[in-house]
């Protein structure tokens, strides 16, 4: 079952955050690519034009399996370019290729690609290009491995928009609120770890992540609306690993979504 297209992933180590980061069209300097590395992703980077484009290179190659922008300003019609090559300067050795769909829900603003299998490079290209942009934005880069899981996460699983909006009811009982941002929430319990998924990938998470870092949870990795069953964002304290029975381990995980 774990080879199965349908199958949950989940990525902690975000290799762009050590990366060296080259804006590859002007911007502001108040709004340079590092603040691609901001965990604040209302923090956002801009280029102008129509594409926003970086190159990674990392101190060594690194394995990666999804490259994602969360919080892009562009539409459903945007392009993505993704690129691995041997040389810094992209004029090297080719080691993967990719032009097409960026996956860009507007009510999710995530441009989004997972790789059809694990590409190991040191030097990277990453753009988001929509024509009907004249200035470009992204809150965050992600570029990590995913693991797949050997079982799914049980059905009862939830998805939800929280919305952090203040309320309050007057005397006479007239109600107000404060508008704030709305923010989605995953929440899903995987029933049937191993024991490599609960000491190496759930305890793993805790000890590296833990309360102020972020994961990338992949619902549903095949879906065509991909933003959708797509979170970048904070996991909470859900109760750690348990184990109900012999051999069987399980985790909860709830992950509230980063989109400030």
């Amino acid at each position: 079952m774990a080879n199965e297209p349908w199958i949950a992933r989940i990525g902690w180590l975000n290799w762009a955050d050590g990366a060296t980061l080259t804006a590859l069209h002007p911007g502001p300097a108040t709004l340079g690519v590092d603040r691609l590395k901001i965990i604040y992703t209302g923090q956002y980077h801009e280029q102008t034009g129509t594409e926003l484009a970086v190159r990674l290179s990392f101190a060594e190659p690194k394995p990666v399996d999804a490259v994602v922008f969360p919080m892009v300003n562009a539409t459903s019609a945007a392009t993505m370019r993704v690129r691995a090559n041997s040389r810094a300067d992209m004029a090297g050795t080719s080691l993967y290729n990719y032009t097409g769909t960026a996956n860009v829900d507007p009510a999710i603003n995530y441009a989004i690609h997972l790789l059809p299998s694990t590409v190991t490079a040191q030097h990277w290209e990453v753009a988001v290009t929509d024509p009907s942009l004249s200035v470009s934005r992204a809150g965050r880069l992600v570029v990590m491995p995913l693991h797949r899981f050997a079982n799914n996460f049980r059905p009862d699983w939830n998805r939800a928009w929280e919305d952090i909006s203040d309320e309050r009811e007057g005397d006479d009982g007239t109600m107000y609120a404060k508008e704030k941002p709305k923010r989605r929430v995953f929440t899903c319990d995987f029933g049937f770890l191993t024991r490599a998924e609960a000491d190496d990938v759930a305890l793993e998470i805790e000890r590296v992540v833990g309360k102020t870092r972020d994961v990338l949870l992949v619902a549903r990795p095949n879906a065509p609306n991909l933003g959708k069953y797509t979170i970048w964002g904070k996991p909470l304290d859900a109760g750690g690993v348990s184990q109900p029975n012999f051999r069987v381990f399980t985790k909860q995980f709830k992950i509230k979504e980063r989109r400030r």
